[in-house]
């Protein structure tokens, strides 16, 4: 086998770390976690809850390689595994809210390699099949944002001040924006009415939810609700999203576990440089991430719109 690999910082200069967070043993396990960004901004010994979610989660996989429970233990039983792991750590770091991650794992055998993936984070088979699961309450937060950056940049110009203002707006709520003058009644229901007919939910369930923003987001994570979705987060694991698949050895040609931060996948290559040039071009046609590569977050002039990391390995 193979690897390389890649994990950028959403931050261009670099001097400050991004969520992501990778684990590599050679021929045993690779994987990607995605921690999800502080709601709060805050700072624990100077990491984010993202990454210390991130890092918990690398800690129990290899624990549980190191005890072959990744070979026999049931997909329920290692997520859930990672999610008392994480609510460990935020106990022992004091975390106020319940910090979470995402896990793309492919964990090599003898005859076989199983897939393990909760989350966004994705797993590519071959530079073909594509194992990753996209969350309802991202695309209401998507067609929402970029409803408001529309009207924000008609006032403002189309400006890193602008994003920021977006990003603020999604993150506090539409009733904060609306309250902070940001916004209108009338902008804020084009927001909401843009996220019902992306989604195809109801309007009112929708606006529960951006209402309050981003920053409540949590509430449903794990949640029995049409925004549920599974998390690693320290609750109880929804098992609706999980990926857990077997592949004969002999049938990989190449294996990619990449997160969201690469919002679209390269069309040819599996190498970290194929990645980064897609990346690239992603920049280049849609920087903004309004048009045809859609996200929560668009790009500034310090900012990409998300921390990426790819492991590339070949067979």
């Amino acid at each position: 086998m193979n690897i390389e690999a890649i994990s950028r910082s959403k931050y261009k200069t670099g001097n400050r770390p991004g969520d992501d967070l990778i684990l590599i043993e050679p021929d045993q396990v690779l994987a990607v976690f995605d921690g999800a960004t502080d709601p709060t901004g805050a700072d624990y010994q100077g990491e984010s809850s993202g990454r210390i979610a991130a890092r918990a989660a690398a800690r129990c996989i290899s624990d549980l390689r190191a005890k072959n429970a990744l070979d026999t233990g049931s997909a329920g039983s290692i997520f859930q595994a990672i999610s008392d792991a994480v609510k460990a750590a935020a106990e022992d770091c004091r975390i106020a809210h319940p910090p979470s991650t995402t896990a793309a794992i492919a964990v090599k055998g003898k005859d076989s390699v199983r897939i393990l993936a909760l989350g966004d984070t994705g797993v590519r088979i071959n530079g073909k099949s594509v194992y990753q699961h996209h969350k309802i309450i991202d695309t209401v937060s998507t067609a929402a944002r970029i409803s408001v950056f529309k009207t924000l940049t008609s006032r403002m110009g189309v400006t890193d001040e602008a994003e920021y203002a977006t990003r603020r707006t999604i993150f506090l709520g539409l009733a904060a924006s609306i309250d902070e003058g940001r916004l209108n009644q009338e902008e804020s229901s084009e927001a909401m009415e843009a996220a019902a007919r992306a989604s195809g939910l109801d309007l009112g369930l929708i606006a529960d939810f951006l209402m309050g923003g981003i920053r409540t987001q949590f509430h449903y994570a794990n949640a029995h609700h049409q925004l549920g979705y599974a998390s690693l987060n320290g609750s109880a694991v929804l098992s609706e999203g999980v990926t857990d698949i077997r592949l004969p050895v002999g049938e990989i040609e190449t294996i990619e576990i990449f997160s969201d931060g690469y919002v679209s996948i390269p069309s040819t290559g599996a190498t970290c440089a194929d990645w980064e040039a897609e990346f690239a071009r992603v920049e280049q046609a849609d920087f903004h991430k309004t048009g045809l590569f859609p996200a929560v977050k668009g790009s500034t002039s310090v900012e990409t719109c998300d921390d990426r990391t790819v492991i590339s390995a070949s067979f």
